[in-house]
Formats: C-alpha cells, structure tokens, sequence
C-alpha cells in the first residue's frame, strides 16, 4: 500500500499535470542508500521520505528522482550543500537552493508540491510588492522555515 489513496493520488497527479511547467529533479539524500545502515530516527525519517518521494515522482513524467548517500558520495553532498538527512534538493530549470529537510508527511506533503510546481515554473508567486521588498535587501539571505510534525 503507498502513501496516497488512490483518491488522493489521483489528485496529486492532476495537479501536477495541470501546474508545473518544467521538469523537476527531487535529488534525496540518506545516511546511506545501500549496504549496512544503522537504525535510528534518521534512517527511518529517511526511509519514509524516500517512499514518499518515490511515489510522488511516480505520479508524473515531470519528476525524476535521484538518491545519494550521505556517507559514501561526499562530493555530491558537497555540491549541494546538504548538511543533515533526509535531505531533498528540488532542482528546476537551475539549482534555486531549494532545500527540503525531513519528512513531507502531513500538512507537509502539500508544502513538498508546492515547492515541486514553484521550482517547475521557476517562481515563489510572490507580489509585486514582496519582490520590490526583497530585491532592496542589501545582500542575499538564508531563510530557514522549520516545523513540527503534524
């Protein structure tokens, strides 16, 4: 049984189809992908996000996925500046530094498409005002938005 009801995936599709723009390449990154891993909270965490990211890019031509280990591909970790798992870097048209940490589980999940169909179009949506705001910043700015699970 996946993540989704077939209801709900059936909708997911849609949206998908019907809002993103481009392709989309969720690269996930674990403490490993293979061979002897340790269990713990950040390999199940893992292992959950990557069955739901698995399902996810199922669900549309759009969306590839690429999985790498933490441990074993340090050059690719350094790449895209991922620092803990799970990890997914949601990379468009360019790399806009779009940086998913932990599970897309609950209210999280649509917050995980979102990003997917923003990253297509290679827009946040943002007002016309918020850009003027931004743009007046005197230099760029890490922005980190964290959650609890739902």
């Amino acid at each position: 049984m996946g993540f989704l009801s077939d209801q709900d995936a059936a909708f997911v599709r849609k949206r998908l189809a019907d809002d993103m723009k481009d392709d989309v390449r969720l690269v996930f990154f674990a403490p490993s992908t293979g061979g002897l891993a340790l269990p713990g909270e950040d390999w199940e965490m893992a292992e959950y996000t990557r069955t739901i990211l698995k399902e996810v890019a199922g669900l549309s031509d759009r969306i590839t996925l690429e999985e790498h280990s933490m441990v074993s591909e340090p050059e690719v970790v350094a790449r895209y500046g991922v620092d803990r798992t799970p990890a997914t870097a949601v990379i468009g048209a360019r790399d806009y530094g779009v940086r998913y940490y932990g599970m897309p589980a609950g209210y999280e999940f649509v917050t995980l498409l979102d990003l997917i169909i923003d990253v297509s179009r290679g827009t946040a949506g943002l007002t016309p005002a918020t850009l003027d705001s931004l743009a007046a910043l005197p230099a760029d700015v890490h922005l980190q938005v964290f959650v609890t699970t739902t």
